[in-house]
């Protein structure tokens, strides 16, 4: 299938060829009519016939030149692709305009001889820009759109613009051409004028040594022979026309015409060598890449196809004019606007699917991984959670064990004793169970926090107070408010308050608590009315009469510090 619609357009490109062929033979038929026309105009015998139509001829002439010119550049501009040469190109096509326009009013018009020598002497305004325009022209074709000429080729018009000067002012000093008195055909050549023939041929021969020097390519040098006949065939005939040979002067006498011609010739050989790149010669290119291009027009008509490019269904070009196109899984159809149509070329993208089908099973294990890992992650947390658990409560319970064993023997006590006693009981097994609550608590804020509020301190002590008036104790406290206090030195003191407490317990009358945070550490003051020895239970605390005892302690948010003041 694909081999079908290989040699179907293969024959199709191949047709258009043909007819692209029959078009530029056509074109060149019709300027070789135009310009047969127009010399039939000029050589044929015309003396017998009546003014008029004579002077219709001559206007027809001039029409048809200025016809041809106008063409010409008209297709010079959508053919040149760089616009700086474009722009010179032009240039060089409104010299000749003008000079054919001199030409006609020169001739067809009844002028008086002051205005005939004076048109005669404008001819050297294209005579002398021409080759400047082409030298420049030269230096501009191999350059990016955004080149400048260099100072020194734009000061190349500075010697045609004073030579120019010299030959309108001929009249003046008679150095240009020699005329005679009184003013007719007959006239010499001065020194002025081999100046101005001079400067021409520099200008010519300037630009064809710039040619030859760029062109390094062979091919491009095999056909600069295009180019550079006309200007060999407009130097015989400059040289010929000079010596007044009578031939010339009968069938090629028009000097502007033939000049005009032999200028487009060469400019227009060199367009179709390569030498000045223009928007020609796809078919060639094409040929010879290796890339899936076409050309189409905006209808969806292929102008041509390389060998590497596959058929596209018209409707998939037409799409591919205002986006990309996938074709198949391998291939895109992109597009980008040219004069007249749109330039197609297909990509593929093989490798950049394999690519991709490579991430996506890389995405794909990558995120395989990622659940391994989250689920592993899962796991060690909740183990470290686990353990982190366990590790509190074996701390807890080595440091509340004191407690629980002796609540369970105030427990064992309390089941035996009589009705008097349970009262007692009841308020110590309260006392150590608010202990057991607000430790734990504060031993579990000193593990996850470096500081906690003063009023997490003062509930704990709150609530042993309140347990300790259930069991008929008189208490009174004051705690720090409004502050943060280290964690580890607010479960200290509870524990310190809870030993004496607990060394008291069960002969304890009476209890005053201060716990204030003072010069960067938290100061503990009891005040203990008890029959009880605290040595034992606080070697700190101090007897200062018989059932009454002191405590001052201080903790700096380490290990809790006992001492005396």
């Amino acid at each position: 299938m694909e081999k079908n619609h290989r040699r179907t357009a293969q024959k199709k490109e191949a047709g258009m060829m043909g007819q692209r062929q029959r078009e530029q033979v056509q074109r060149g038929c019709a300027v070789g009519t135009v310009v047969l026309l127009a010399w039939l105009c000029r050589v044929l015998p015309l003396e017998g016939l009546p003014s008029g139509l004579q002077e219709a001829c001559g206007i027809l002439r001039s029409l048809l030149y200025l016809s041809l010119f106008a063409g010409w550049g008209i297709s010079l501009y959508n053919r040149t692709v760089h616009p700086q040469v474009r722009r010179l190109l032009l240039n060089v096509d409104l010299l000749m305009l003008f000079w054919i326009l001199v030409r006609t009013l020169r001739f067809q018009l009844n002028t008086p001889p002051g205005m005939d020598r004076m048109l005669g002497y404008l001819y050297y305004a294209p005579m002398l820009g021409i080759p400047v325009l082409c030298v420049q022209l030269v230096l501009t074709v191999d350059r990016s759109e955004r080149y400048r000429l260099s100072a020194w080729a734009r000061m190349l018009w500075l010697p045609s613009a004073v030579l120019l000067e010299l030959v309108l002012t001929n009249d003046l000093h008679q150095q240009v051409f020699r005329l005679q008195q009184p003013w007719n055909e007959n006239y010499q050549y001065g020194w002025l004028f081999g100046l101005v023939v001079g400067w021409i041929v520099i200008c010519i021969l300037l630009a064809f040594g710039i040619i030859a020097h760029k062109s390094r390519n062979p091919r491009i040098l095999r056909r600069l022979p295009l180019p550079a006949i006309p200007m060999v065939l407009l130097g015989v005939y400059a040289v010929l026309y000079g010596f007044h040979i009578p031939l010339i002067k009968q069938f090629l006498g028009d000097m502007t015409i033939v000049h005009c011609l032999m200028t487009a010739a060469s400019l227009e050989g060199g367009l179709r060598c390569g030498l000045i790149q223009s928007n020609t010669g796809y078919e060639e290119l094409l040929r010879v890449t290796s890339l899936a291009v076409q050309l189409v027009d905006r209808q969806g008509n292929v102008y041509c196809c390389s060998e590497n490019g596959r058929m596209v269904d018209r409707r998939e070009l037409q799409a591919a004019m205002h986006g990309t196109v996938q074709l198949d899984e391998h291939t895109l159809l992109r597009s980008a606007p040219v004069q007249g149509g749109y330039v197609m070329w297909q990509t593929d993208i093989t490798e950049l699917v394999e690519n991709m089908e490579r991430l996506k099973e890389n995405r794909t294990e990558l995120a395989e991984r990622n659940y391994l890992e989250q689920q592993n992650y899962e796991v060690e947390r909740k183990i470290n959670a686990l353990r982190e658990k366990k590790r509190l409560y074996d701390l807890l319970q080595r440091q509340l064990a004191p407690q629980i064993i002796r609540m369970d023997q105030l427990l064992t006590r309390y089941r035996a004793a009589p009705e008097e006693e349970k009262r007692q009981l009841l308020g110590q097994v309260a006392v150590l169970g608010a202990y057991l609550k607000r430790g734990a608590n504060l031993m579990f804020l000193a593990q996850q926090h470096r500081y906690v509020p003063s009023a997490e301190l003062r509930y704990a002590l709150e609530e042993s107070i309140s347990s300790l008036e259930l069991a008929g104790v008189e208490c009174a406290m004051e705690v720090t408010h409004e502050a943060r206090l280290p964690a580890e030195a607010a479960a200290a003191c509870y524990s310190r308050f809870e030993s004496v407490v607990e060394g008291a317990l069960g002969q304890l009358d009476a209890l005053f608590v201060r716990a204030i945070w003072k010069d960067h550490r938290l100061n503990l003051y009891l005040s203990v009315e008890t029959g009880a020895d605290l040595k034992a239970a606080c070697p700190a605390a101090v007897q200062e009469a018989p059932g009454s005892w002191v405590l001052n302690d201080h903790f700096e948010g380490g290990a809790p510090e006992c001492g005396t003041n």
